[in-house]
């Protein structure tokens, strides 16, 4: 039964028609009548040209033929696109890469080293993690394994899980061995009263001339002359390594110096651009340097983070802008997924790619 001040649909809407069957009663004369008058009631001032449509299979097709069809194809799908656009508009730019440890530790690392060998990107930024991670696969492997294995039995094991990935903890062993024997080399003849010092993207640098192995990341940026930074190098196996070595108080670490050094990277630049696998520190260090140019010319971003927290990690690049991080009008974008997936597409379809009938994002 309908409380006072409403109207029951089932006993006083519906009206009698002559044969004794129920009808709905004629509808005011200010609501919609029909699907007509509601698409009537719409504004015409906005206008789209560029119709949803997807990959024709029926027709002659190639990888490049495949991401054309991303234009078109919505969602995430059309910021891809997007993404391969602004990657052709930094062609002139110097390009600052970023990404954190879990990228590292996945097969990206290949194509990020392959990126560095060929001079693509100009600045890397990478997390403790990675360093280690990519320091670690010169010389052990990681293994694919499963998201659902159990971590009790795993760690009876000896085996540590990254998603779906698993690493042997040997692997840890020889790597603290390895940089042990590095660490009493580059600290000989310094005390605990005169200890070296040296930035974090020095001594990364001197790790990188250390390993002999070209699958490695910072082999080539070594070998290019390509800086890597890392803020957070001592938030992981690496900084646990330093900890526990007699000579740590023989060997000091100024990041400050090394803040410096990534700001004037931009300060003294013209065009800039980033492209960032992940969000937290490595983001907020490549677009806090850019401020001191006053922002980036061209950034694609590839995570999932969500900015409903406030968080730096989720935040949008128009909020960047704010800043002065990014310049206004600029064409960035932000793809949402996986960069395992999403960013061997990208690299294929503009750094590496050979057929040139694609869109130069101008």
């Amino acid at each position: 039964m309908a409380r006072a001040g409403q109207i029951s649909v089932t006993q006083e809407a519906w009206v009698c028609t002559g044969d004794g069957k129920k009808s709905f009663p004629q509808l005011p004369m200010d609501r919609p009548q029909n699907v007509k008058d509601l698409a009537r009631k719409v504004k015409d001032n906005l206008s789209f040209s560029r119709e949803v449509r997807g990959m024709d299979f029926e027709k002659e097709w190639d990888f490049m033929a495949i991401m054309r069809s991303f234009e078109t194809m919505g969602f995430q799908g059309s910021n891809l696109y997007r993404a391969v656009e602004e990657i052709e508009r930094m062609k002139n730019s110097k390009i600052f890469f970023g990404c954190t440890s879990n990228i590292i530790s996945s097969g990206l690392r290949d194509v990020i080293a392959t990126l560095v060998k060929r001079r693509h990107v100009h600045v890397l930024v990478i997390t403790g993690g990675g360093i280690e991670e990519d320091i670690i696969k010169a010389f052990k492997p990681t293994f694919c394994a499963d998201f659902r294995l159990d971590g009790a039995e795993l760690r009876d094991n000896g085996l540590n899980r990254i998603g779906n990935l698993v690493i042997p903890s040997e692997n840890y062993e020889h790597l603290e061995s390895w940089l042990n024997n590095i660490v009493n080399d580059i600290t000989e003849g310094y005390t605990a009263e005169r200890p070296r010092i040296l930035t974090p993207s020095s001594f990364i640098r001197i790790l990188g001339e250390r390993i002999d192995d070209e699958s490695s990341i910072l082999y080539w940026a070594a070998k290019n002359d390509i800086p890597v930074y890392s803020p957070a190098v001592v938030d992981g196996s690496l900084g646990d390594i330093l900890s526990f070595h007699p000579r740590r108080k023989m060997l000091k670490l100024d990041i400050v110096e090394d803040v410096y050094r990534i700001n004037c990277e931009t300060i003294f630049c013209g065009e800039t651009a980033a492209i960032i696998l992940g969000c937290g520190v490595v983001k907020h260090h490549i677009l806090n340097a850019n401020l001191f140019k006053n922002g980036l010319e061209h950034c694609v971003l590839i995570n999932n983070a969500q900015e409903f927290d406030g968080s730096d990690a989720g935040a949008s690049l128009d909020e960047a802008v704010s800043w002065g991080k990014v310049k206004p009008g600029t064409r960035g974008v932000k793809v949402f997924g996986d960069a395992t997936i999403l960013f061997p597409l990208l690299v294929g379809a503009t750094f590496m790619r050979k057929d040139k009938d694609v869109p130069k994002g101008e």
